[in-house]
């Protein structure tokens, strides 16, 4: 399967905007996406998916559970479904590229309360 900027989904909301290259209807057992952060993800968790992310230049802070580490170009973090994190740039732009294991499925997104 191949998968092109040109056939990606636009997304996003303020402080970050991307594409999702794939979707669970694609491919049920991982999606993708490229995005692009200037401020905020906002805290969030999943109760399906693994999150694989790629840094791909900036440098930014997850917030994993309340641990702070930083990234910056060609790191990868890993958050474990059911893991509340959050993540921040520290450059102007924090380019980043995402794996969900199983794809993405807003249905088990989780904002705490």
């Amino acid at each position: 399967m191949k998968f092109t900027l040109k056939e990606a989904l636009k997304f996003g909301w303020k402080g970050l905007s991307g594409f999702a290259y794939s979707s669970k209807e694609d491919f049920k057992n991982a999606s993708v996406a490229y995005f692009e952060l200037t401020s905020y993800h906002g805290k969030v968790k999943t109760t399906l998916s693994d999150r694989i992310y790629y840094v791909i230049d900036g440098k930014g802070k997850f917030i994993i559970e309340g641990k702070k580490i930083s990234v910056e170009k060609v790191d990868v973090i890993l958050v474990p479904k059911n893991t509340y994190y959050d993540y921040k740039t520290i450059t102007k732009v924090l380019r980043l590229f995402l794996v969900h294991i199983p794809a993405y499925d807003p249905k088990f997104e989780v904002k705490p309360k």
